[in-house]
């Protein structure tokens, strides 16, 4: 398995080094290049290149303003090949703005999971977060080997919600 996850931060570092320990390729993108190269994983030039090599991609960004930077900014994903990726962002989001991220990736052929998370670095460390995940069922089937590894899983399905 082979994925991408932008966004070193505490939480977001803790996340990468659980998504290695569970045997997943991790390729990674950080604003702080120093964080990215220190982790030890293949490090991308920009979000574009991240999201042209990977099919699966983590975001764990400070806010929605970082999070639509890294999409629709010079170099952001939109600028790279994401048609038929799917993004599971843990990014705790503003709700005014998820609507527009799904709405934007969509028109681009990519696949949007609202997934925040709750739990901090050590139950991150230990796969142990729990994660809320909005999105289309189909990406979110696609997505869920990859999220077993980051997070103990347990349903309670609202299936309203994870739309066909």
């Amino acid at each position: 398995m082979e994925a991408g996850i932008i966004g070193l931060g505490n939480l977001g570092m803790a996340i990468a080094k659980r998504l290695i320990s569970e045997g997943i390729a991790l390729m990674v993108w950080n604003r702080t290049r120093g964080k990215a190269i220190a982790l030890g994983a293949e490090t991308a030039d920009s979000p574009a290149d991240l999201i042209s090599g990977s099919s699966v991609l983590f975001m764990n960004l400070f806010d929605s303003a970082a999070v639509e930077e890294v999409i629709t900014g010079d170099s952001g994903l939109l600028k790279g090949e994401c048609r038929g990726k799917i993004i599971i962002d843990t990014t705790t989001n503003h709700f005014r703005h998820v609507s527009r991220f799904h709405e934007i990736l969509r028109a681009n052929g990519t696949s949007y999971l609202e997934s925040p998370v709750l739990g901090s670095v050590v139950p991150a460390s230990h796969g142990a977060l729990t994660v809320l995940v909005s999105g289309e069922r189909d990406a979110f089937d696609l997505a869920l080997p990859y999220l077993r590894k980051a997070a103990t899983f347990s349903f309670l399905e609202n299936r309203q919600t994870l739309r066909k």
